[in-house]
Formats: structure tokens, C-alpha cells, sequence
């Protein structure tokens, strides 16, 4: 095992060639291009020293491997954030079980027929959360090879491995539990456009304590939570929502919930399901008013004032008195479909009243359009449901402030292996490399030629033990 002769030796070469860059005449984005390329082809160089070096421990270690026997030795490369990684590692066979097996790729947490390491899904997945998947396929091998960039077809494959059987949408509190006596719950929808000419509901729920500190003319949610996918069960999105709840804040504290959004039926159920009371959003009240009697400029103004009085007497009298005014078919459907929105949802509208100061504006539109929209829908692109849904838990995810790295690398299954091998050759690879530093120095061609500065200093840093 020479890992660590390999690795002072790959650096001391590095340093030869940004030496010799120097000496040259560079501009400035060249000069950091080729840094760049070399430095990844130091990584590259590395990570296949240390793999192979395990390699060689494993098969050197025969108690670490319990019945493991080699049968040969084949290559392998990974897509690593250096680039493209080859190595050799080692097919054994286990006599009792008649398995077969690379205990090396096990060890790392690689598939048989994986060929991107863990930590550049999580840069591939955490770029397709903001840009399409072909374009997630080069910002995220970013900093690698052109050649090493990968399909957007791949990238989608990541995702739905990764986040095959859990939602990463759960957002746990890491210290004391939030008390607070109201809670906010806020939902509402975005309409995406599916790949067989359809439509996907996406569904989006954030829970909230209320507003704090005001940013200028701003007023900000406190302590806000993401739930979100598409859920063709809601019981599922329900159950998902109150584990985030109580996650996040003490239940035995709060005293009342607050379901805010237009009405739907899966918002009505939710509010049901949290015991919760359900609250008419503001917005969506005066879209249905304005949309239903924009022909009629007078009423409209009535009705808005009518529906602020919470008197529903003057709400039914001035849309009776709509239903005549209107001239066509479609302004008479219009107001009827006024008449049940209003009518129906008056629960939540009267709790403005009833429940007041404890009610809080609704954002869900807003927040619907930073979260989901920006990705989902804002674009002419068409989805899978299941694509559909894994992204809008993945946006919520983010906007949770939980980490994709952590989420991917916590369904990885590794092994100490590694680390267990490199350490138990550090004591004689240190004391081999006391002995062959100064030769590796002295041989660089960057110290034979003209004396410098910098080759003075290199000559100097041979004579230094190291330790």
C-alpha cells in the first residue's frame, strides 16, 4: 500500500506544473482553468489510490472479509465531483453462501451497476431542484470533465432512486419543541401540466405560529413547514402534515388551528382531520366577487361591502338582484357560481369575525409560486405524476432548510472499511515517507534549472522531516 507516497507525490507534481504556469504567460482565466484541471486530476488520483489501497487491505486481511475468497480483478469507474474515477477492485466468491460480491463497491456504497458516487447524486439532485434535469446534468458535474456531464435522463433516474420509498418532505425540530397557542395551516394547489396532455394537482400545506419581526414593510412568518407532493390519497398528505406538526411544536400547548385556503374539498378535509376551523382566504374571496360581477361595476362594490359586514342576508339580496341585471348565460352562471362559493364557504368567512384578532392573513399564493410554481409549472415542460410529485417534495424539502446531501447519504449504506484500511498503513507509509521525500523533491523538474525563489524554497522544504 503506497497511498500516502502516491498522494505526497501527486501533489509535489501538481505543484511542479502551477509553477511552471506561473513561469508562463498566462491570462487570467486560462491560468485558473488549467489550476482547476489539475487539481481534479489530483482528486481523481486520490480517490483511486485510496480505493484501490482498501482494496488491497481487504484481500491483504483475510479476518476482515469472513470467508470471502478472490476469484479475479476488474475495473471500475465512478463519477466523482473531480471527474471520472478508474480503479481496479477485487470479485470475491463466499464458499458458504455461494455469493458472489466486490466487497470494495459494497464498502463505498456502490451498486453493481452504479456509476456516480453518493455525493454527486446529492449535486445532481439539489441542482435539478432549480433547472431542468439536462441542464441539472451539467451544473452538477460542474467543475468536472465536459465529457463527464450526464443525461438528463440520468439525473431523473437519481431522483427516483433515491426518493423512491420515503418523503423527504418531513421537517423535525433538532432542539426544544415550538409552544405556541394558535397555529396557522395554510394550502393551496398548483395545476401542472403532465407529459400525456392532463393536468397533476400539486398540493401545498406549510404550517405557521404566526408573524414576527417585520422586515422593512414586510411582515414575516414565523417558523414556517413545508409539506407538499401529489397526493391522490389525502389521508396521506393529512398524516404527513400533522407529523409535521408535531414534529415541530408541542401539542399539548396549542389551543386552536387555523386551516386557511379557497374552499376546496381536500382543504375542508383537512381542517376536519386537525379539528381545526376553516378560514376562507381573503384572496380568493374577492377574485370569486370580482371575476363573477366585473359586468356589473356597482354591485360588485356592494357585494364586497356586503361580505366585509359578514351580513349574509345583503350578500344573498345583491347577488338575487346580480342573477337579473345579467344579459348573457355565462354571467348568469357566473353569479350562481358566486352564490355557492360564498354561500357554502360562509364558515369561513364568518370566522374573520368570530375568531378575531387569533386570524391571520393568507400568503398560500405566494408561497405556492416560490415553492412549486418556480419549477413546476412556470415553464413549458410537461411531467410524470410520480416526477411531478418527487419534485414538489423536493422543493419543499429545501424550503425547509433540510439538507439533500444529508438525506442521500443517510440511505446510503457504507462501511468503516475505508478509513479502516488507510489508517492501519499510515505508521509505516509516514516512516517511508520521511525516507523518500527528499528524493521525490529533488527530483522535480521544477528544481534543476536556473536558481529562483521558488526553487531555493523547494530545496529547502526537501531538507524539512516530515511527519
Amino acid at each position: 500500500m503506497n497511498i500516502v507516497r502516491v498522494v505526497f507525490e501527486e501533489f509535489l507534481q501538481v505543484a511542479d506544473k502551477l509553477l511552471g504556469l506561473l513561469d508562463g504567460e498566462w491570462d487570467y482565466p486560462t491560468f485558473v482553468e488549467h489550476v482547476e484541471r489539475l487539481l481534479n486530476d489530483l482528486g481523481k488520483n486520490i480517490c483511486r489510490e485510496a480505493l484501490e489501497a482498501a482494496d488491497d487491505w481487504l484481500k491483504d486481511n483475510p479476518k476482515e472479509r469472513q470467508g470471502w475468497t478472490v476469484v479475479r480483478r476488474d475495473p471500475k469507474s465512478l463519477l466523482t465531483p473531480f471527474g471520472e474515477v478508474h480503479y481496479q477492485r477485487r470479485y470475491y466468491h463466499n464458499r458458504k453462501t455461494g455469493a458472489y460480491a466486490y466487497l470494495l463497491d459494497q464498502a463505498i456504497g456502490v451498486t453493481p451497476h452504479e456509476r456516480i458516487d453518493s455525493l454527486m447524486k446529492t449535486r445532481l439532485v439539489d441542482a435539478a431542484t432549480d433547472v431542468s434535469y439536462r441542464k441539472a446534468g451539467k451544473q452538477g458535474t460542474y467543475g468536472s470533465s465536459p465529457e463527464d456531464a450526464v443525461s438528463g435522463q440520468t439525473v431523473m433516474n437519481v431522483i427516483r432512486e433515491t426518493f423512491s420509498t420515503a418523503s423527504p418532505t418531513s421537517s423535525r425540530s433538532n432542539g426544544r419543541k415550538i409552544q405556541t397557542r394558535y397555529l396557522h395551516v395554510q394550502a393551496d394547489e398548483d395545476h401542472i401540466k403532465k407529459q400525456d396532455g392532463g393536468t397533476a394537482l400539486a398540493k401545498l400545506v406549510y404550517t405557521t405560529n404566526g408573524y414576527g419581526r417585520n422586515w422593512g414593510e414586510r411582515r414575516v412568518l414565523n417558523n414556517v413547514h413545508y409539506t407538499a407532493g401529489v397526493y391522490r390519497d389525502n389521508e396521506v398528505l393529512y398524516q404527513e402534515v400533522y407529523e409535521n406538526i408535531d414534529g415541530n411544536y408541542d401539542i399539548d400547548s396549542i389551543e386552536k388551528i387555523y386551516v386557511y385556503g379557497d374552499g376546496a374539498p381536500w382543504i375542508r378535509g383537512l381542517a376536519e382531520y386537525l379539528g381545526a376551523v376553516f378560514v376562507l382566504d381573503k384572496y380568493h374571496i374577492n377574485k370569486c366577487i370580482t371575476e363573477s360581477l366585473g359586468f356589473c361595476p356597482e354591485l360588485r362594490s356592494e357585494l364586497l361591502q356586503a361580505v366585509k359586514d359578514f351580513d349574509l342576508k345583503a350578500v344573498k339580496s345583491i347577488l338575487g338582484k346580480a342573477r337579473k341585471a345579467a344579459m348573457t348565460e355565462n354571467e348568469k352562471q357566473r353569479v350562481a357560481q358566486c352564490r355557492r362559493y360564498l354561500v357554502g364557504n360562509w364558515d369561513g368567512i364568518i370566522a374573520w369575525k368570530e375568531e378575531a384578532p387569533y386570524v391571520i392573513g393568507c400568503s398560500a399564493e405566494g408561497h405556492v409560486s416560490h415553492v412549486l410554481s418556480s419549477r413546476l409549472s412556470s415553464r413549458p415542460m410537461g411531467w410524470s405524476e410520480r416526477g411531478a410529485d418527487q419534485m414538489a417534495k423536493l422543493r419543499a424539502m429545501k424550503a425547509n432548510g433540510l439538507s439533500i446531501k444529508k438525506h442521500i447519504l443517510h440511505r446510503t449504506k457504507f462501511s468503516t472499511t475505508l478509513s479502516i484500511a488507510i489508517k492501519a498503513a499510515l505508521p509505516a507509509q509516514r516512516e517511508r515517507l520521511r525516507k523518500v521525500s527528499g528524493e521525490v523533491l529533488g527530483n522535480m523538474p521544477v528544481m534543476n534549472g536556473s536558481s529562483t525563489y521558488t526553487r531555493r524554497l523547494l530545496k529547502q522544504l526537501s531538507a524539512i522531516t516530515i511527519i
